[in-house]
């Protein structure tokens, strides 16, 4: 990139930030095509697989960043493709949470190895204490711009 193209210091963390999202959304799609799964089940799954619990599609959605109607509709797609499963909450019949199968328990076990993979490589360009800041940084980051999204 020239210097007549970088963009104005007021863009510069933007596009930053962007272009690191870019490559790290295309390389795990990559990775993830060989078990045809988009990042957003992906990331269902690990959440699901994290909290070792069935969770709510509104609690889904939050986590996700995303509206709840976008996330009942890929819950919909990984009930179908036998991922997940959709269960009465025990202590209220009214509330249905979604929870991951056998199946979906599996497959997140399989994926986190490569994705894994991944992220160290990507990764690699950075000293432990550089991963250390940027995590700091974007936790920083997260934190103080996450109300935005409310």
């Amino acid at each position: 990139m020239s210097a007549d193209s970088l963009p104005p210091p007021d863009r510069e963390e933007w596009a930053s930030l962007y272009a690191a999202y870019s490559i790290l959304r295309k390389e795990t799609e990559r990775a993830l095509s060989a078990w045809r799964l988009t990042v957003p089940q992906v990331s269902v799954l690990a959440l699901l697989a994290e909290a070792e619990r069935p969770l709510p599609v509104t609690r889904l959605a939050k986590l996700l960043l995303q509206e709840s109607p976008s996330v009942t509709t890929l819950v919909d797609r990984m009930c179908a493709a036998g991922l997940v499963e959709r269960v009465k909450d025990h202590r209220d019949r009214r509330m249905v949470l979604v929870k991951l199968t056998d199946g979906g328990r599996r497959m997140h076990d399989d994926i986190r190895a490569a994705a894994a993979a991944v992220s160290n490589e990507l990764f690699d360009v950075l000293s432990d204490k550089e991963r250390e800041t940027l995590r700091d940084l974007l936790q920083k980051f997260r934190q103080g711009n996450i109300r935005r999204l409310r």
